[in-house]
C-alpha cells in the first residue's frame, strides 16, 4: 500500500469520526452538557501532513486543531480527533448508564407487582 493512500485515508478518516462523535453527540438523550460536546468533537490534538507528489510526511504533536488541520493543495492533513473520542466515550457510558437504570427498574416494578 503506498504511502499516499495511508495519508489519504487519515485525511478521510479524521473528519469521519468527527461526525460520527456529533452524532452521538445529538442523538445521546439526558446528555449534559451537550453543547459543549458537540464543540468538543471538533477538536483535534496532533497535525498529521503528507506531500501527495512524493509521499513526503511529518508530525506536529503540540498543534491543536479546531474544526480539523486546514487545507492546503497538494497535501493530505490529518489530526487525532481526540475530542471526538472522548465525546464518544462519554455518550456510551451515558447510554449505558440509562440501559441498566432502565433494566433495574424494571425488575423492580416485576418484583413488586408479582
Amino acid at each position: 500500500m503506498s504511502p499516499q493512500i495511508l495519508g489519504l485515508t487519515a485525511a478521510l478518516l479524521c473528519p469521519l469520526v468527527m461526525f460520527v462523535g456529533l452524532f452521538l453527540v445529538l442523538r445521546t438523550p439526558g446528555l449534559k452538557w451537550r453543547i459543549a460536546w458537540a464543540v468538543a468533537c471538533f477538536i483535534g490534538v496532533g497535525a498529521f501532513w503528507m506531500r501527495a507528489a512524493d509521499g513526503a510526511w511529518g508530525f506536529v504533536p503540540a498543534a491543536i486543531n479546531i474544526l480539523g488541520p486546514g487545507q492546503q493543495p497538494g497535501y493530505f492533513k490529518a489530526t487525532l480527533p481526540l475530542g471526538a473520542i472522548a465525546a464518544m466515550f462519554v455518550c456510551v457510558s451515558v447510554r449505558r448508564v440509562q440501559k441498566a437504570t432502565a433494566a433495574r427498574r424494571e425488575a423492580d416494578q416485576a418484583s413488586g407487582q408479582g
